[in-house]
This record gives C-alpha cells, sequence and structure tokens, in this order.
C-alpha cells in the first residue's frame, strides 16, 4: 500500500510547516517562513535551517517492509551557492582554520555520520543511511501484529519525502505530547551525535515526554531576528536556549555582545512570558582560554547570565558544569560532543532541572 501528502502530514511532528517541491515532495520545516527568510541571507545559515533535524514520523502498522521514498539534497545542488557567496579563496581559508583549529585543540580529524533513526515499540531497529531514492526498512513483525513506528529524520541533511510504502496497513499517530521549543547554534541541532535521537535535545525531550521543536542552526547566535513569527506558533511548556559560543569568535566586541543578549532575551520574554526557559550558557571547548575581540570566554559567558538573570521566568544552566571536558567526549575533540558528550549533556541537564 501506498500512502502519500494526507498520511506523511498526519504523522509528522516537530514541523512547523510543510513545503513541496515541483516532484511531490514534501520538506517538514522546523522555523516559520519569516525565520528562513532570516536565515537566507547567509549560505551556511540557510543550507542548516533546511536540515531536518528533530522532526519525526509517528504511525501504527501490521507491515514488516517500509519503503521511504526519499531526495536527499546534494552537495553537488548546494555548491554552486556557496561558491557564489564565499568564493573559492574564501571557503579554502574556512576549511584551513578548522583543520587548524582540531589539529591544535581536538584530535586531529572529525567523522561525522549521519542517519534515520527508526524505533518499534520504543525500540531502535534500524538507522539507515540518508540518500535519494528508495530507503527500505525491515521490521520483525511475523505475525503481522499492530505495532508503534517512529522515525527520526537526520541532523545534518535536507530530506523530501514522497510516500511511504508498506505491506500493511498504516495509521498515523498524534503524540499528543506537550511542546519544547529548543534554540541555540550547532551543538542544539546535534553536531555531532552520529544519530539523531542521540542529541541532547532529543534525549531532554524523551526524558521530560515532550516533543521537541530543534531550532539549532549551526554557527548561529544571538539574534532577535531569530525569532521571528514564533508567536504564530503554539506555546509551549518549556523554551530552552543555547548560544554563546559563536558570539564569542565571531562578535566585534563585548558591547555588541551583551546588546545582542540583551535585545533576544527581551523579545524571548515578550514572546514566552509564563513559560518557564533554561538559559544553557557555552559549554567546555579546547580553546576557551584563548582571548578573542570579544573579549575572553568567561566574559560573554558572565554577560549572559547577567541578563538572563532580569527574567523571572529563566533558569540559568552553567554549560562549564553540565559539559565534559575531556577531549575524548567531543567528535572533533575540542568544540562538538560525541554521543558520550551529548549523553553527559542530558543527563547532567536533567538533574539540574530536578533540583531546581
Amino acid at each position: 500500500m501506498i500512502f502519500g501528502n494526507d498520511f506523511l502530514n498526519s504523522a509528522v511532528h516537530n514541523s512547523v510547516w510543510t513545503e513541496e517541491d515541483e516532484e511531490g515532495f514534501l520538506y517538514f520545516r522546523r522555523f516559520t517562513p519569516s525565520q528562513m527568510q532570516v536565515y537566507s541571507g547567509n549560505v551556511i545559515f540557510c543550507l542548516m535551517s533546511r536540515c531536518s533535524t528533530g522532526v519525526y514520523l509517528l504511525f501504527q502498522t501490521t507491515g514488516n517492509k517500509i519503503t521511504l521514498i526519499c531526495k536527499k539534497t546534494s552537495v553537488l545542488d548546494i555548491l554552486p551557492a556557496v561558491l557564489r557567496e564565499l568564493g573559492i579563496s574564501r571557503l579554502i581559508d574556512m576549511g584551513k582554520e578548522l583543520k587548524d583549529n582540531i589539529q591544535h585543540y581536538g584530535k586531529g580529524r572529525i567523522h561525522i555520520e549521519d542517519s534515520f533513526d527508526v524505533f518499534v515499540d520504543g525500540v531502535k531497529v534500524a538507522e539507515p543511511k540518508p540518500k535519494s531514492g528508495r530507503i527500505r526498512i525491515s521490521l520483525k513483525n511475523p505475525g503481522h501484529k499492530p505495532v508503534t513506528v517512529k522515525i527520526c529524520f537526520p541532523i545534518f541533511a535536507e530530506i523530501g519525502i514522497k510516500e511511504i510504502r508498506c505491506n500493511g496497513d498504516v495509521k498515523a499517530i498524534n503524540s499528543c505530547k506537550e511542546k519544547m521549543y529548543c534554540f541555540g547554534d550547532s551543538i542544539t541541532q546535534g553536531f555531532v551525535a552520529g544519530s539523531p535521537s542521540l542529541s541532547y535535545t532529543a534525549r531532554l525531550a524523551d526524558a521530560l515526554n515532550l516533543d521537541a521543536l530543534n531550532q539549532g542552526v549551526g554557527s548561529y547566535y544571538f539574534d532577535v531576528q531569530s525569532l521571528a513569527d514564533l508567536e504564530t506558533l503554539p506555546k509551549p511548556k518549556l523554551v530552552t536556549v543555547a548560544y554563546g559560543t559563536n558570539d564569542w569568535t565571531t562578535m566585534p566586541d563585548i558591547d555588541t555582545v551583551r546588546l545582542n543578549v540583551k535585545k533576544y532575551f527581551n523579545r524571548l520574554y515578550e514572546l514566552f512570558p509564563g513559560t518557564p526557559v533554561l538559559v544553557i550558557t557555552p559549554i567546555w571547548r579546547g580553546d576557551m582560554n584563548v582571548l578573542r575581540p570579544s573579549g575572553s570566554f568567561e566574559d560573554v559567558i558572565s554577560v549572559i547570565k547577567d541578563e538572563a538573570s532580569k527574567y523571572e521566568n529563566i533558569s540559568i544552566i552553567d554549560g562549564l558544569e553540565i559539559s565534559s571536558h575531556k577531549a575524548e567526549d567531543y567528535a572533533d575533540g575540542f568544540l562538538h560532543p560525541n554521543k558520550e558528550g551529548f549523553r553527559i549533556m542530558a543527563e547532567r541537564i536533567l538533574k539540574k532541572i530536578k533540583n531546581k
């Protein structure tokens, strides 16, 4: 049996809206159109905002064979846009800078893995790699009994899906869970958890029994414009905010950092005045003793804590306390947590939540 648009839109979770291309593939967007317009001004932010992290499909089936008809955005499709905006020399410089940082502060290399995560009745059964074409999934269900299937979308890839094929009856399920909104950078997006269900946001959502709308964007920072049109979305039960590490590396001075943070929290309070907000300050990084134009790493952390403390609905979680300080718990050895690093983060954040 073939299940198309109506079924997919009924089964999807942690998506703000659905975009359909000329071939009928559906793209489940994590951001409002206005937010995506904000990110469109920078090719890297644009690409990161189009990734499907946090999105999942939930349905019941009596089948044991599932096929997803997907389209993965190819590097060849986006390369011309990257070259137009950055130029070859800038692209080479960025690659060299990343390589130098990893070699100097980390373990010399970074291995990026990405996959779907497939769960049957709460147990992970498959991790198929994202690709264009047919993605086949076999389930152990010889008796064709009703089972609940959850398919988590990849962290990095932009995935379009046209239909699901199954050799049994299929019914979309609504999780009926309350919402959690997660704002942040690449670490919130899930770099480099390896599996979408292993990021700290996914782990928190599971532990708190919430659906997490992941609004992490790699390399991003405190920017009030990134909150565009959020008043149109349902009010969440919880909000998490985790920026700061890119503010430290990219902003020209500490006054600019403070102004951006101040504007952000002011708007966030206007949007969610009665909602508990967890502000996670920047986590450990191998180069945090370097002095930047914006000041020291601690200077930026102090600014975030100072501005966040002005709001009664905000609780501050010290990122240095909840993150590992061991290079082996980071995929690149100095910045982005791996599976173990994210496990440590999530467990310590949960402990902080329970103690508040």
